[in-house]
């Protein structure tokens, strides 16, 4: 990429990103956001004003294309960012390629149009001379796989659910009746019966240890308390 970088065609900016945005309404045919994860600095580059921003400052039928992360890893994510996009521009869709070096081996991307009724899934026309793209590559990448489009589109979980978070839902279907349970003890005596309690999801527990305050200032800072 760098040797792009003496083209006459290529400017390079450094500095502000949503003030050069800001400052250039209704330039760019297409923008593409090539950003790192939402951590830090770069969570405002998922949020709703970078939308905005990126939207005002597409030309009359412009698009985008922003890293929109992985559908095995972020699905709540991808769907709050897909719900953000909707409601800035006419047409948003999500999708997906491989990466053999990102996480899970995918990366999503959100790709969303400012002209109305326009169909992203389909390209406008053929890219020669390519190692990995090509027409039907394009139409598959927003092909979801089942649980992804059921919640993206439906929203709808059709998840497995393992563990104790599948026994509170099967509690929850059943109706059970909460029963909450005081355990007034502390140490290793108390723990197995605690251990026990919390087994059934329908039990709320409540630990209260047999300490006072006098004896609480005694003990050494350091020492840890299983229970308070």
């Amino acid at each position: 990429m760098s040797a792009l970088l003496d083209s006459p065609r290529v400017r390079v900016f450094v500095g502000d990103g949503f003030k050069f945005l800001a400052a250039n309404e209704a330039t760019y045919d297409v923008i593409i956001t090539d950003s790192s994860d939402p951590v830090g600095p770069a969570q405002a580059l998922f949020e709703k004003p970078y939308f905005k921003l990126l939207h005002d400052a597409l030309a009359p039928g412009g698009h985008i294309s922003t890293q929109s992360e992985c559908q095995w890893l972020h699905l709540p994510l991808v769907s709050n960012l897909l719900n953000s996009m909707r409601d800035i521009f006419p047409v948003s869709k999500y999708a997906f390629t491989t990466i053999p070096t990102y996480p899970s081996g995918q990366i999503g991307f959100m790709v969303c149009s400012k002209e109305q009724g326009r169909d992203v899934t389909r390209p406008v026309r053929k890219v020669q001379n390519t190692r990995y793209y090509n027409e039907q590559v394009h139409q598959s990448a927003f092909i979801l796989p089942e649980f992804v489009r059921s919640f993206l589109e439906d929203e709808i979980s059709v998840a497995p659910v393992f563990g104790r978070a599948a026994i509170a839902a099967k509690v929850a279907a059943e109706g059970k009746k909460t029963r909450k349970v005081l355990l007034l003890g502390s140490g290793f005596v108390a723990r197995p019966c605690a251990e026990y309690v919390v087994r059934d999801p329908s039990n709320e527990l409540t630990i209260g240890t047999a300490i006072t305050l006098k004896h609480f200032k005694n003990l050494n800072p350091f020492h840890s308390m299983p229970y308070a």
